[in-house]
């Protein structure tokens, strides 16, 4: 199953990597246009809510580097293990940056375990995340497309093994949460704004 190689996950742990860089960059460009203005509300380099947020997000970061070199190796279970351990964390839902992480984190785990043939454990650590779930986002969207992935994949080993109603079962179930992954997309453009 392509979505389940080394490169397409080393791609979601550089995706990470970038969203930090670029929400790092975006916030000191934005203080910086406000220096004339009175206070600055962005918070600064000694704020602790700042440096809270990012040593938690810098360890998520760490920890799927360790996971792509164990999944190099071929160790698949240590993997999965130090993926957990970013739901270990304590990524609280009031940043919505460190939601996004326990979110991308979640939707990792969940292919590692479909790789693993374990989908009930996948489709449990993506709606324990879409529960929990605080706001529509790119990384909330993107797990319900991995359920539809999950669900896509339980489809086909029904199919095979010829219970065909439990099949179309869960190929409608895939196909909703493929939907559900499409209406997020949709909104999240429209907050978008319009080019000139």
């Amino acid at each position: 199953m392509s979505s389940l190689n080394p490169t397409a996950l080393r791609r979601v742990s550089l995706t990470v990597t970038l969203v930090l860089v670029l929400l790092t960059i975006l916030t000191a460009v934005g203080c910086s246009k406000r220096a004339a203005e009175p206070p600055c509300a962005c918070p600064g380099p000694g704020k602790a809510l700042d440096q809270e947020l990012m040593v938690r997000l810098a360890s998520a970061r760490a920890l799927h580097h360790q996971a792509d070199l164990y999944l190099q190796q071929g160790e698949v279970q240590t993997a999965i293990k130090t993926v957990h351990r970013i739901l270990e964390l304590d990524l609280d839902a009031k940043w919505p940056e460190a939601e996004e992480a326990r979110l991308d984190a979640r939707a990792r785990l969940a292919k590692l375990l479909l790789g693993q043939d374990k989908e009930g454990d996948a489709l449990a650590v993506i709606e324990q995340g879409i529960k929990g779930a605080q706001r529509e986002s790119f990384y909330l969207s993107n797990l319900h497309s991995v359920r539809g992935e999950v669900l896509e994949h339980r489809a086909k080993r029904l199919d095979t093994a010829g219970d065909k109603p439990a099949a179309k079962q869960a190929a409608r179930e895939a196909i909703d949460a493929f939907e559900s992954s499409i209406t997020i997309n949709k909104k999240l453009q429209q907050q978008l704004p319009k080019g000139k």
